[in-house]
């Protein structure tokens, strides 16, 4: 009896080790075959959005930092489709990101017609916050637009402000339009406008017919703190408007960089007594500024130089927890002179980057723009901290 007893149990334990050692190998397969970060299943190179459109902090991490684009697909029950597509190599700080966007083309004759009669229109609804990177977005509607030229916008300071330029592609033979285009904010509503090139309801972009006069406000700007009311929104960036300058005219690599506190002048009931001296009548630190890119240096490396340069107070200080460097003050306007929600932030193209100015290297091109914000970066167009 005893006999048998001990072999049962010899053969249950061989069909144990047997079955744990199975679990042991699909493990391992599983893991060979994609990167996983814990249990979370690392992204694919194209992947569904989910029902909640939120992917999460840890799906991103098991790509972020690689040379690699990854996209997000999603359809709406009205026959749009939409692919978002990330630069994996461009997220240092990776985050959750819901990447839902909700449609209509209904009731948007009011929008038409502040962005220069625009020809077509999409309003484009978003329910996330703040982005990790500056993702690509294309947009396919069941239908076609007889635009060629369009925008993406978003209302700032009660106008409609510049979010990037929107390539269209009206395809007749499919009855379809792709919409393409770059995204610098996750929050609530922005549009697409359209409208045809060399007419004068070509879209925001052009100037008003009748009087000659740029319209502004939806001219050129994006959503950040340039696009204010007493900021420099109306100025042009070749470095020749008011205190701001050419740098460096050369051949080589050039950026863009301005620094503004207009925010604190419809506040300057908050402003800690005598900083009001630091603050120029119209906000303007500094007029968009073309300068030199040094190999490899960084937004915080422009920003110290060229106040060096230009004779303007800056001070930073190092930020072991994010290994980065934190500006505390320009021009003698620190954080909290303004009330306990202010401080300064940047924007590279338009994106308010989710990590510090040390860590993001300048590229060919940027647009650089140091704004004081007064309310943790609402005001400024910043909605990733609300």
């Amino acid at each position: 009896m005893k006999k048998k007893l001990w072999k049962n149990l010899a053969v249950f334990m061989v069909l144990c080790m047997i079955l744990l050692t199975g679990c042991k190998g699909s493990d391992k397969t599983s893991a060979g075959s994609k990167k996983s970060s814990g249990n979370v299943e690392a992204l694919s190179d194209v992947n569904e959005i989910p029902e909640d459109g939120v992917i999460t902090k840890e799906q991103f991490e098991t790509v972020a930092g690689e040379d690699k684009t990854i996209q997000f697909t999603g359809t709406t029950d009205d026959g749009i489709s939409y692919v978002w597509t990330f630069n994996a190599k461009q997220i240092q700080n990776p985050a959750d990101q819901n990447l839902k966007i909700n449609f209509t083309t209904e009731k948007l004759d009011d929008i038409k017609k502040e962005a220069n009669n625009a020809t077509d229109a999409l309003k484009m609804t978003m329910n996330g916050k703040g982005l990790i990177c500056v993702p690509t977005l294309a947009v396919t509607l069941p239908t076609n637009w007889k635009s060629d030229t369009g925008l993406l916008l978003k209302e700032q300071n009660k106008k409609l402000a510049k979010m990037s330029d929107v390539t269209i592609d009206s395809q007749t033979d499919k009855k379809a339009t792709i919409l393409s285009m770059k995204v610098t904010s996750l929050d609530g509503d922005c549009y697409v406008v359209g409208g045809v090139a060399g007419r004068q309801n070509k879209g925001a972009a052009n100037a008003n017919a009748d009087n000659g006069e740029t319209n502004s406000s939806v001219s050129g700007i994006h959503n950040d703190a340039a696009s204010s009311e007493n900021g420099s929104s109306g100025e042009s960036q070749s470095g020749d408007t008011k205190n701001g300058d050419v740098v460096n005219e050369g051949g080589a690599p050039t950026c863009t960089i301005s620094i503004n506190c207009a925010t604190i002048l419809d506040n300057m009931d908050k402003l800690t007594k005598g900083k009001e001296e630091f603050v120029p009548s119209d906000g303007v630190i500094l007029a968009p500024t073309i300068v030199e890119i040094q190999e490899g240096e960084s937004v915080q490396d422009i920003l110290k130089r060229v106040c060096k340069e230009k004779g303007i107070h800056m001070e930073a200080t190092y930020t072991p927890a994010y290994n980065s460097a934190y500006v505390e003050g320009i021009n003698q306007l620190y954080e909290f002179d303004c009330g306990e929600l202010s401080g300064w932030m940047f924007c590279i193209n338009g994106w308010f980057p989710n990590y510090g100015s040390s860590k993001y290297q300048v590229s060919d091109g940027d647009v650089i723009e140091w704004v004081y914000t007064c309310n943790l970066g609402k005001d400024v167009g910043d909605n990733s901290m609300h």
